[in-house]
Parts: C-alpha cells; sequence; structure tokens
C-alpha cells in the first residue's frame, strides 16, 4: 500500500509538469505564455488582439510574431521569387508567400486581397510572412487543390477539404489529449477535432472551455486519412 502511494504520488508530480510545459493551467482552462520580442514587448501585447485587421502603417510598430490582417494589393514581385510588395491606403511593405501559401490562386496588382500573417523582424527590416491569402471573386486553379477559406466552416466541412488547405473554424476547445500541443476542438455543431496550437500560437492568451473563439490554420490528413487542424492563430470571438 505504501510503495502504490509513493508510486501515485511521483505520477501525479511529473503529470503537472508535462501540463504546465504546454501551458495547461486546469481542468478547464486553456493558456499559451505571452512571448517576449527581441524588443522587449510582450507577444500579448499585439499578437492577442482580438481584432487582427490592421494597416500597414500600423503593422510596422507591431513586435515580432504579432498576427495581422492586411487588405490591399500586391503591386510587384522582388528578387528571390517569393517576395513582393503589398500597398494599402497607409503604405508599401514587404511579403513572404510560398508557393504553398497561394494555394492556386492568381491574382494582379489590380486585385484586392487579404492576407493573413505574421509581422517578422530581422536585422532592423520589417516583413510580413504570409500564411494564407484570399481574393474576393478570384477561384483557385483546380478542384482538387488545397484552396483558401477565409469564413468559418464546420468541422464536417473542412475535412472534405484537401491536405494544407486554409480554413477558420467556430467553437471550444474542450479538452488536452494525447502529444505535444495537442487539443480537442468542438465546432457549434458539435462535432469534434484534434487542433495542435503551439505556444507562439497561443501568443498569451488564456481561454477556457466555456470561451467561444475561432481557430485559423491548415486541415492536416495523416497517412491513415485522418484529418487535424495546424493552428496558426487563435482569436476569442466576439471580442
Amino acid at each position: 500500500m505504501k510503495k502504490y502511494t509513493v508510486l501515485s504520488l511521483v505520477m501525479f508530480l511529473l503529470a503537472g509538469t508535462i501540463f504546465a510545459q504546454t501551458g495547461f493551467t486546469g481542468s478547464s482552462r486553456f493558456t499559451g505564455p505571452a512571448q517576449t520580442s527581441a524588443q522587449g514587448f510582450l507577444g500579448q501585447q499585439f499578437g492577442a488582439s482580438s481584432d487582427w485587421n490592421t494597416t500597414v502603417n500600423q503593422a510596422r510598430f507591431f513586435p515580432h510574431d504579432s498576427w495581422v490582417v492586411l487588405s490591399g494589393n500586391i503591386i510587384n514581385m522582388l528578387p528571390g521569387g517569393r517576395q513582393y510588395t503589398f500597398r494599402d491606403s497607409t503604405g508599401e511593405i514587404a511579403i513572404d508567400i510560398g508557393p504553398k501559401q497561394w494555394r492556386g490562386l492568381s491574382v494582379d496588382m489590380n486585385d484586392k486581397v487579404d492576407i493573413f500573417g505574421e509581422v517578422k523582424l530581422s536585422r532592423g527590416l520589417i516583413h510580413i510572412k504570409v500564411h494564407a491569402i484570399s481574393a474576393p471573386g478570384r477561384t483557385h486553379a483546380r478542384s482538387w487543390q488545397a484552396v483558401t477559406v477565409t469564413s468559418p466552416v464546420t468541422i464536417n466541412e473542412a475535412v472534405t477539404l484537401a491536405h494544407d488547405s486554409w480554413v477558420v473554424l467556430n467553437g471550444n476547445i474542450i479538452n488536452m489529449t494525447a502529444g505535444k500541443n495537442n487539443y480537442i476542438f468542438r465546432d457549434l455543431s458539435g462535432n469534434e477535432i484534434m487542433v495542435n496550437i503551439g505556444n507562439k500560437q497561443w501568443r498569451g492568451i488564456s481561454v477556457g472551455v466555456s470561451d467561444r473563439v475561432e481557430i485559423y490554420g491548415e486541415i492536416k490528413i495523416d497517412r491513415r486519412g485522418l484529418s487535424h487542424i495546424k493552428v496558426h492563430a487563435v482569436k476569442i470571438a466576439g471580442e
């Protein structure tokens, strides 16, 4: 009996250590530690904002890794093949868009686009690392290709999309599950899916199981045909 009690205590302490490292602070609350940037700002200061829609001029003053949504035009390509100049009514900024992030979309300098991404600061220079781009009225090149969906969809709709498709889901994070940074997300229809949210992607916010959130991320389909969401940003809905 005594050995059993000691073993139980050890297992309890180990479990507490694991939860602390992954940001789980209780049976009904999840949190991500505020990240300190090289400039000494807390990531929570801007990155956790519930209103990500901003301007180029404002984004220039945000800390490294802050999440932003910008609306404007891509006006030219810069040397390197994936760097572009983005312009809105307040100014211009360099953006980085990889082939996967285009998801088959084709636009020209006259097309109004929305870009979803992170502010990146390097050697005093600033650019936006784009994770998704959308353009109203534009369609993707092939029906089987990954797509960008910027309005909330259900889990049942999301899992029909191609690997690497960009989706927005509305619902609640109800539990932590096995594996680093893995959680169970339940949408408004009651369906559930595993989501992966790293410390950086929390950007300092804290949510409970009853807090409605929007998650922005990519559909990932493993070799077994099972889907999960790799989350790039979490937003408290309605704030």
